[in-house]
């Protein structure tokens, strides 16, 4: 299958595209030093809510997985004809999702001045699949569509790569059985005018 690209959300499924190989590698960043994962609360602090998000997270900033990832953005820019103005990616999560784990519907950003942090907001976000041998754990995809919220399930094959603005809400449904593991990656630069 060939990358696609949704332009009514600007929703970008590339299947397949990274190594099983490097997945693995990525994965293996993490070694034992996984940590709970936090949401972010109303006042903009991080803070520990398992009624919306149940996972583990490693965060790194390796340089060859900046490479991988910016040039799957680069790419996104070009195919998107978004050209979005991005200029840094903020430190890589890899996520690990056992059995129960999920993240309840959420957006990674606005994109305005409101988000802004440093003069930077987040404008792409991206995730890849690092694993396949799970049940559940769907990652899904919302949109509204004539007043009606739409959700769309992606492709959970190992390797395949997910891009999309950040404004779009997005969830990672239970995991019944396995381990689901995916890298999530956040594309910057000044705000929309």
């Amino acid at each position: 299958m060939e990358a696609s690209l949704n332009e009514e959300s600007g929703l970008f499924v590339y299947p397949h595209q990274v190594d099983a190989g490097v997945c693995k590698r990525i994965i293996g960043l993490a070694g034992n030093e996984w940590e709970a994962s936090e949401v972010e609360s109303d006042l903009g602090s991080d803070v520990l809510d398992t009624s919306l998000r149940r996972s583990e997270v490693f965060w790194t900033r390796e340089e060859w997985l900046i490479a991988l990832i910016w040039s799957y953005m680069d790419a996104y820019n070009e195919v998107s004809g978004l050209s979005y103005d991005i200029r840094s990616v903020e430190p890589i999560q890899l996520t690990k999702y056992g059995k129960g784990g999920f993240y309840d519907f959420h957006v990674d950003g606005f994109g305005s001045k409101k988000w802004e942090v440093g003069g930077s907001v987040r404008k792409l976000s991206m995730t890849i699949q690092l694993s396949e041998d799970y049940e559940g754990g769907k990652f899904q995809v919302a949109r509204l569509r004539g007043g009606q919220k739409e959700v769309d399930t992606m492709d959970k094959s190992i390797g395949t790569v997910i891009l999309f603005p950040s404004v779009l809400e997005h969830r990672v449904l239970p995991v019944t059985s396995g381990v689901r593991y995916s890298l999530v990656a956040w594309f910057s630069g000044p705000a929309f005018r």
